[in-house]
């Protein structure tokens, strides 16, 4: 069976395909958060694109490190080789763990980038309701769920695919607005060792836009004696 790791994510494996006609919202939700029957790692490398109103596109490496086990997902964020943040987000508990590397946070600032993204976060947010189903692309059905922040700041539209229970696109509201200050989408999946990853992932808000393409992927199943000794990486200082 194909498995699928999508980045933002990020490595699922593929929950069992099929219609989902029948689940109460709660237990499809249930299904998104807990996705893999077994346990997987990704390193994917890449670059990132930076668009702001009125001045030139900023370009840098990203690296992301992860895995995925059926009880917790841990892994590393790192920008131009020299900002990095250590991840982690249990199944069992609302927020991720997020431990910047050093004392500046400003590419992940100015990028609109959130580390917290890259474990999902966002699906453990409160369940608030479910909305009507919408097909992304003209094509993909998904059902749509809002979520809430546990401190009510923000709401979240999570576009989840009907038949994976993975989400596509995520709208990021902040109490009592009525338009998304930030939208997160994913694309381009590709297979790589009968795993699936999301090559692209584009993030934006009023006036500014970020791209991040991953070029170079090693992906496989987890055990903790063939572990990648080299996930978890060191800043270059510079």
């Amino acid at each position: 069976m194909n498995r699928f790791l999508p980045f933002c994510c990020i490595l699922f494996a593929l929950a069992a395909a099929g219609a989902a006609e029948d689940l109460a919202p709660a237990e499809f939700l249930a299904r998104a958060r807990r996705p893999n029957q077994v346990d997987t790692w990704a390193m994917l490398s890449g670059r990132l694109q930076h668009r702001r109103e009125g001045a030139a596109a900023e370009t840098m490496p990203i690296y992301f490190g992860i895995i995925i086990q059926k009880d917790r997902s841990t892994g590393q964020l790192v920008f131009d080789d020299r900002e990095g943040y250590l991840l982690g987000q249990a199944r069992d508990r609302k927020g991720a763990s997020v431990i910047p590397m050093q004392k500046s946070t400003a590419l992940i600032d100015h990028t609109g980038v959130r580390a917290s993204d890259l474990t999902l976060d966002f699906l453990y947010y409160d369940f608030v309701r479910e909305d009507k189903e919408e097909k992304l692309g003209g094509y993909v059905l998904c059902r749509v769920m809002v979520l809430s922040s546990p401190d009510k700041k923000e709401q979240v539209r999570v576009f989840l695919s009907k038949t994976y229970y993975f989400p596509l696109r995520a709208e990021f509201f902040r109490a009592g607005e009525k338009e998304p200050w930030r939208t997160l989408e994913t694309g381009g999946f590709t297979k790589r060792n009968d795993l699936y990853y999301v090559r692209r992932l584009l993030i934006e808000g009023p006036g500014w836009r970020t791209r991040i393409e991953f070029t170079e992927a090693e992906l496989g199943l987890y055990k903790p004696e063939n572990a990648p000794k080299n996930l978890i990486r060191k800043l270059s200082g510079r």
